[in-house]
């Protein structure tokens, strides 16, 4: 079974010229179309690489189940479809059965991200009667010994056991793994996994700072690779998922264009805007009410709570609408392959018009590894 590699950001109903077109007019006019619920910083796992965590017996001043719905409706009434809904760990709130049932009811396509170790029968049964279009599930390995060391609790078996039974009741079911240090050993167990298990699958070897868990983490990560390690693991896990010939293709397309851009004598007066979706057709609300245009930069912002949905809304989309990213990067011969993002820049430098030198040295060692990958690919 083979993957075919898309950026993180790609949707399957993107595959439809029709949902292609829906997005493309939600982005050209400013409609909010997708958001994320963010619905507790809540987690039963202390992930060394988090960027939101709290510990699971502290109940700070959550969004209220009526306060979630209210968003929700007029979220609804300004052209949100897609709901995205995440945490911490979403499921460990004591009403999520009841707030997922009225969000479904209330219409809007909706996925959830779990880490898979709180799902019960009825969570299942819920599932049964309102389907989620989607489950992403976190495998951080593939045995209880790394998810010891990278997670602090071995739950390795009841999240296999989560997947085989949303398979059980027809629910789609997209793996999702963060590469660290810690599980990088368990990538083709964990694909292997997926190809048995018959799910979708993302695999990731970026990490970001946790910039919203703490102002002094600019920068820093201390669950990640160093951007060398982040590289070749980047290269690693698209050999992983592509089909061989996809790759080669796809490999050599990414190499001649970089080749291209070195022949360039680009200039430009700024940096590039904002390109992807974030604070142009989604948005993320946090579980304290706050929106962000993405989960995680902790700017804009505006308050929910006390300015509305709408106002809220617009205020993210005029000030995201003054990002620029680096002039540097704009130019960059690499730019295609890093395909920098304002929550890197954010996160790695703390403004989003500095180049982020992690992400560069990141994507060179990539680059490197293409190319070694190239020269002997036929030996």
């Amino acid at each position: 079974m083979a993957y075919k590699f898309e950026p993180a950001c790609n949707r399957m109903e993107w595959l439809d010229p029709f949902y292609k077109q829906v997005w493309q007019k939600a982005f050209d006019d400013a409609i909010p179309i997708s958001g994320t619920f963010e619905l507790t910083p809540r987690c039963n796992f202390n992930c060394k690489m988090c960027y939101i965590h709290e510990n699971c017996n502290t109940k700070k001043s959550e969004l209220s189940l009526e306060q979630w719905l209210e968003i929700a409706k007029k979220a609804k009434e300004a052209g949100t479809l897609f709901l995205l809904l995440t945490g911490g760990e979403a499921m460990i709130r004591e009403d999520f059965i009841e707030l997922y049932q009225k969000l479904a009811v209330m219409g809007f396509r909706i996925v959830i991200n779990t880490n898979g170790s709180l799902f019960n029968e009825k969570i299942a049964t819920c599932f049964e009667k309102y389907p989620p279009a989607k489950i992403n599930v976190s495998l951080y390995g593939s045995n209880e010994i790394t998810y010891k060391q990278l997670c602090g609790i071995e739950a390795y078996h009841k999240v296999i056991k989560t997947i085989e039974r949303l398979k059980e009741i027809g629910i789609l079911v997209r793996i999702t793994m963060t590469l660290t240090p810690y599980n990088c050993k368990d990538c083709l167990d964990v694909y292997q996994i997926s190809v048995n298990k018959e799910t979708l699958l993302e695999m990731t070897a970026y990490m970001f700072p946790p910039l919203r868990k703490d102002n002094d983490k600019i920068g820093k990560n201390e669950g990640r690779f160093s951007p060398q390690e982040a590289g070749y693991y980047n290269f690693l896990k698209n050999k992983i998922m592509m089909d061989k010939k996809v790759f080669d293709n796809t490999v050599s397309q990414e190499l001649a264009k970089i080749a291209q851009y070195k022949q360039e004598n680009k200039k430009v007066t700024c940096g590039n805007p904002v390109s992807c979706q974030a604070g142009r057709s989604s948005f993320w609300i946090t579980w304290q009410g706050k929106m962000h245009s993405c989960g995680l930069m902790n700017q804009p912002e505006a308050d929910v709570l006390k300015l509305g949905f709408d106002k809220a809304w617009s205020e993210i989309v005029k000030e995201t609408s003054k990002i620029r990213l680096p002039k540097k990067c704009a130019v960059c011969a690499f730019r295609n392959l890093c395909r920098i993002c304002p929550a890197m820049c954010l996160c790695e430098t703390g403004k989003f018009n500095q180049v982020p030198e992690y992400i560069c040295q990141m994507t060179k060692a990539s680059f490197k590894e293409y190319q070694k990958y190239l020269e002997n690919k036929d030996q």
